[in-house]
């Protein structure tokens, strides 16, 4: 009898475990929006900037989404009367849209008439972690909750952010950061991810070596990063790509800083471009004084995972004259401050 007792244990056990596994999210709202608006959970994931996950309409001031994630995820909960509009041939400034923000996992959750979102651990702590940044003007929330929630999914979200773009932390926020975060179980593929990020950031921090990368210059000739990076100045790398405006308009002011410090400063221009002719005629449209070189295949996988910087560009590096990496500005305003600071 024990033994049946055991066994019928175990096999409610396994049942549990089963549910919990299939076990995706749901999100109910009562709302105070009109019936005929859709209602729409967008979330952003490593291969696409923004992916539907669920979608509904609103009936009686309620809706119902359904879905399941292979893990949490930050996104939007976006409702809109376009629809509406289109069908009833309302003008276009009759358009109505809401953005709030969640972070969906595999629970449920509920959206109120002040399109407040609760419900799971996850989402909990994100509506934590958005007081405690609305509050904080020094920039240090991402910080402090990681400090004060070292298991939470949301601290191992904001961890893999801060360690994305190398050269922009210290070796000890590094090692701060992989101390602090040791256990996730809300989502080992967040982790996963932290561990691989930690091992590249530890060799991209301030003030370290720089990290190679295969390029080819003007004339398609093979070479490294590490061997064109003139000595004994500081010296600029500018990542960019044709298609990047906001690389392009910071040209001119890279510009008049080469001028300004000319012979304690220099540029390198880097493209991420992967079709050459876009390259080149991204080059004669916005000719600059300085070496122009673009990344191979190889060289771009590897500023993709070693800096962990993918298309993002504008990125910047900034050379000392011992050749050491001193950090990554955010831009040509930064870059006249570290000039002027160490003039």
């Amino acid at each position: 009898m024990h033994k049946i007792f055991l066994i019928l244990s175990l096999c409610l056990g396994c049942l549990s475990v089963g549910a919990q596994v299939q076990r995706g999210f749901v999100i109910k709202g009562e709302v105070n929006i009109p019936d005929g608006y859709s209602v729409e959970v967008c979330c952003h994931t490593d291969t696409s900037f923004s992916v539907s996950i669920a979608d509904g309409w609103v009936k009686g001031g309620k809706f119902e989404l359904k879905g399941k994630l292979d893990h949490p995820l930050s996104g939007t909960l976006m409702t809109n009367n376009l629809e509406l509009v289109g069908k009833n041939n309302w003008p276009t400034d009759s358009i109505r849209w809401t953005y709030t923000d969640v972070f969906i996992s595999n629970d449920d959750i509920f959206v109120d008439k002040n399109l407040k979102v609760t419900g799971g651990q996850v989402q909990t702590d994100f509506n934590e972690y958005q007081a405690l940044k609305a509050k904080n003007e020094s920039g240090s929330a991402d910080w402090t909750f990681i400090d004060s929630h070292p298991q939470s999914v949301i601290s191992v979200y904001l961890a893999n952010n801060l360690l994305k773009r190398g050269y922009n932390l210290t070796p000890e926020q590094v090692a701060h950061l992989e101390r602090t975060i040791t256990s996730v179980p809300g989502d080992p593929i967040r982790m996963e991810e932290f561990r691989q990020r930690i091992a590249y950031a530890k060799k991209t921090t301030k003030g370290g070596e720089l990290v190679d990368l295969e390029l080819k210059d003007v004339n398609g000739k093979l070479c490294h990063l590490i061997d064109i990076v003139p000595k004994n100045q500081y010296v600029l790398v500018d990542f960019w790509a044709s298609w990047c405006g906001i690389c392009l308009a910071a040209m001119p002011e890279v510009k008049k800083l080469a001028e300004e410090y000319k012979g304690k400063f220099s540029v390198i221009g880097v493209s991420i471009d992967t079709k050459q002719e876009a390259w080149t005629k991204a080059m004669e449209k916005h000719p600059e004084p300085w070496p122009q070189y673009i990344t191979t295949a190889q060289g771009y996988q590897d500023l993709f995972h070693k800096y962990q910087v993918g298309n993002g560009v504008p990125y910047y590096l900034m050379i000392t004259p011992d050749g050491k990496v001193l950090g990554s500005p955010s831009g040509p305003e930064e870059v006249r401050e570290i000039l002027q600071k160490y003039e």
